[in-house]
């Protein structure tokens, strides 16, 4: 038969060559990085397969190359796994993250090639049939057509299982921040939530094909958007992968791992099973720093208490630290470093981390996070109400009160002083005159 080659077919050949470069990027990037990011490159080779599969079926190379048939299949059931553990990697340096564990978790993968060696030992046609159109016909020998209806079910139901539990450590990355840096930028991993809700939009078309088109012309259209689905989340994964710096230097993992042996963790039964008890593990969530949930971002007195059950810092250790921390604040102004952590304050107080963090949300009651930005928006004020510096750019003043973007700054001022620095600048002036 002869090759068709098109303007898709030349897209999809690129995007297949651009997957494996950023998988390959990824993984040499750096090698305090390596072992978070080879989870990105599986997601990326995941695809790319996709994609190379979808490319010799629109070329009619798979007439040329008839092994290649289906050899694709079992890889997407890797995303997900993939997905959680960069995540967990990435956030949580303090969890058991050994090789052996990371290798169980990947076994799910191993299961799904096991079960496609019957559908590989078919005819060129019928593994054909299936690529091109998705459906797994009832007439197919019993063992085919069970071994994949099982992997089918293997794959959703491990996706939406990893899904949700990369969704909870984001979650609880996100609220442990706010204790550990005085900053957000490129530490939030929005562009992770956003990839997740690509993830979630190509799963419920899965399952919306699979349920409702299977055998119908519709399919055969909804399978060729899938091309484009994959060529999408190659290039966001790939770029976005690149530009992520790591997360946690040596300092805050130590304080994450402190935090950890203090308080305890919850057992890490939950994707490790893969499923974890909610209720049996709260007592030990709420006690622990690292993973609580805050409706604001005050926290109140009797959450401090129970936070902070087993500490021998008193209410008078507290204080004392409070006038040393308000004493460095005042001399020092520590809160003008734009990528102050906690772990780095607490080594210029000569304290513990855990304690400084411990004195901020009891004393003051609100997050490391808040007060520093409280700090750098006072500091700020001054700055806007100088007649001056009254020439110098809303921009300007962000940067020297320590903010790495004006959307920070806009977002803090606003939250603190409860209207814009424009609006703040102005009612200032007007007060004056």
């Amino acid at each position: 038969m002869s090759t068709i080659i098109s303007l898709n077919t030349l897209v999809l050949f690129l995007t297949a060559g651009q997957g494996i470069i950023f998988a390959v990027l990824l993984y040499f990037r750096s090698r305090k990085t390596r072992t978070i990011n080879i989870h990105l490159s599986i997601i990326l080779l995941a695809f790319t397969a996709e994609i190379l599969q979808k490319f010799l079926l629109d070329t009619n190379y798979i007439y040329q190359f008839p092994h290649l048939v289906g050899l694709s299949l079992p890889f997407d059931a890797s995303v997900g796994i993939a997905l959680y553990w960069y995540i967990r990697k990435a956030t949580s340096p303090e969890k058991n993250n050994n090789i052996q564990k990371i290798l169980k978790h990947y076994s799910l993968f191993f299961v799904c090639v096991i079960l496609s060696i019957p559908f590989w030992l078919m005819d060129f046609d019928a593994k054909l049939t299936l690529m091109e159109t998705g459906v797994i016909s009832r007439d197919w020998p019993s063992v085919v057509y069970y071994s994949l209806n099982l992997q089918v079910f293997l794959k959703i139901t491990s996706f939406f299982l990893y899904l949700f539990f990369s969704i909870k450590l984001l979650i609880a990355h996100r609220n442990r921040i706010k204790n550990i840096f005085s900053y957000r930028e490129r530490i939030t991993l929005i562009w992770l939530s956003n990839m997740l809700l690509l993830f979630v939009f190509g799963l419920i078309k899965g399952i919306v094909t699979l349920v409702f088109f299977q055998e119908s012309e519709e399919e055969l259209s909804l399978m060729g958007f899938m091309g484009y689905f994959y060529m999408t989340i190659i290039f966001y994964v790939g770029v976005m992968g690149l530009m992520q710096p790591r997360i946690y230097n040596r300092s805050e993992r130590f304080y994450i791992t402190e935090l950890k042996n203090n308080f305890g963790t919850k057992k890490e039964n939950a994707i490790d099973n893969p499923i974890e008890s909610d209720n049996k593990n709260r007592s030990e969530i709420r006690n622990c720093d690292l993973i609580k949930k805050e409706k604001n971002t005050e926290l109140t007195q009797s959450e401090h208490s129970n936070k902070y059950l087993k500490s021998a810092l008193s209410e008078a250790d507290m204080l004392r630290i409070s006038k040393k921390l308000e004493a460095l604040m005042d001399k020092e102004t520590a809160y003008l470093e734009p990528n102050l952590s906690m772990p780095q304050l607490a080594e210029k107080l000569s304290l513990s981390p855990n304690y400084l963090s411990q004195t901020i949300n009891t004393i003051y009651e609100i997050t490391f996070f808040d007060y520093i930005n409280k700090k750098r928006i006072d500091y700020a004020k001054q700055l806007l109400v100088n007649p001056i510096l009254a020439d110098k750019s809303i921009v300007d003043i962000a940067v020297d009160a320590a903010f790495n973007s004006r959307s920070a700054f806009y977002s803090a001022f606003k939250k603190h002083v409860g209207m814009t620095p424009v609006q703040f600048r102005k009612s200032s002036k007007s007060s004056l005159s």
